[in-house]
């Protein structure tokens, strides 16, 4: 009886295996400048919500565009300064550095209408739909039917005239 083993591409030698090894083994290190930031995108009847948990963030050093139907948001947290004076660090995960995160939009984004707001570190992008997009109540008129007395009384106004 044969089995077929797959060959995983990316560990062509002892020294990507021993290197997959130690990573797997390791304290998780985060990549500076590849880690984003969490967020929620949320959908209502008029706009499109976008939260993003950006505690620590300068509100006035943040930077949001929106184009093409991408969405971005760009922030900079100021990295402090490794004080020996408090003692020696044997952790160190505080974020610091730049942080990009970018999410696509619909088509139906009004991008001349376009918000955002922060409060308690939450970070709130409005984008509203486009009017012709947004849903539309449509009321419906009842029309009355005429009843045989009601229409004899039509018919007699129509003939009296």
């Amino acid at each position: 009886m044969a089995y077929m083993i797959k060959r995983n591409k990316n560990l062509d030698s002892y020294n990507d295996l021993a290197r997959f090894v130690n990573n797997f083994m390791a304290e998780p290190e985060f990549d500076r400048q590849l880690m984003g930031f969490p967020l929620d995108v949320i959908e209502n009847d008029k706009e499109y919500l976008v939260k993003a948990s950006l505690a620590g963030f300068d509100p006035e050093k943040l930077e949001i565009t929106y184009d093409n139907n991408v969405l971005s948001i760009k922030g900079e947290i100021n990295e402090e300064s490794e004080d020996t004076s408090e003692g020696k660090y044997h952790v160190r995960e505080m974020r610091s550095g730049t942080f990009f995160r970018s999410i696509s939009m619909p088509q139906q984004v009004d991008q001349n209408a376009i918000s955002a707001d922060s409060y308690n570190g939450i970070l709130t992008v409005h984008l509203p739909k486009k009017p012709e997009v947004q849903p539309r109540k449509v009321e419906v008129k009842a029309k009355l039917q005429k009843t045989g007395s009601q229409k004899k009384i039509v018919d007699a106004e129509k003939t009296s005239k």
